[in-house]
């Protein structure tokens, strides 16, 4: 069985208007509520830059993202970093991303779920990866985190963000998800099983410098800050 990442994400886009009407940007529907991290949109974008962007972004970086979504974080990223590259799966959220964040020092590359193909080596000092690993399987990080350094260069800083299943919020998602997941087969857009002891063996594993790993700012995932290891 596989995890149709790229059709699940396809298919959410185009039903996305059908059940949130009032809002204008897909992606502005995760508050941040059920992760115990805000109320509202605002809340939560707040939260974002004030924790996560300006404390680490430079006006000199470029940054990748990973999984841009719908362009929320990437809106937020712009207003500190030179170049952003937006990074999806679905070729429906880069356009959505597009409209929102036009081409101005915005890049935009389509993966495929494997690869960092279509960004150059050495070409990014920042790693950007928010609200997009709480749907990707623990292998699937695990690939990602062996790909990421090659492309990093100068301080390779990292902030990944994740789901942890072990969390009191994490636990209750597990309940609520489990039966719609058996038999091998899994919805690319459901919660993956994942923890922060698990990352953090990942992390260790690949040689990258944890800075900080914070389980308080969004209490049902962890978010972590790192140095990503030289590559070869």
């Amino acid at each position: 069985m596989t995890i149709d990442y790229e059709n699940a994400w396809e298919e959410y886009a185009k039903k996305w208007k059908e059940y949130y009407p009032e809002l204008t940007h897909i992606g502005d529907e995760w508050i941040g509520k059920a992760a115990g991290a805000a109320h509202s949109l605002a809340e939560y974008e707040t939260l974002i830059e004030q924790k996560f962007i300006a404390p680490y972004i430079q006006t000199t970086n470029t940054v990748l993202e990973i999984g841009i979504g719908g362009g929320r974080t990437g809106a937020l990223l712009l207003k500190y970093c030179q170049k952003l590259i937006c990074a999806d799966i679905s070729n429906s959220m880069l356009n959505a991303t597009k409209k929102r964040l036009g081409e101005s020092r915005v890049k935009y590359v389509k993966l495929d779920g494997i690869t960092l193909n279509g960004i150059d080596k050495k070409s990014v000092d920042v790693c950007f990866c928010y609200d997009t690993m709480v749907h990707l399987e623990p292998r699937d990080i695990f690939n990602y985190l062996t790909k990421i350094p090659q492309i990093l260069r100068g301080q390779k800083l990292c902030i990944f963000h994740h789901t942890n299943m072990l969390s009191d919020l994490g636990w209750e998602r597990f309940l609520k998800d489990w039966e719609q997941n058996l038999m091998g087969k899994r919805n690319g857009t459901a919660h993956s099983v994942m923890t922060d002891t698990i990352m953090e063996k990942f992390l260790s594993h690949l040689n990258y410098k944890i800075l900080h790993k914070d389980t308080d700012s969004v209490p049902r995932d962890c978010v972590w800050i790192c140095l990503a290891p030289d590559s070869n």
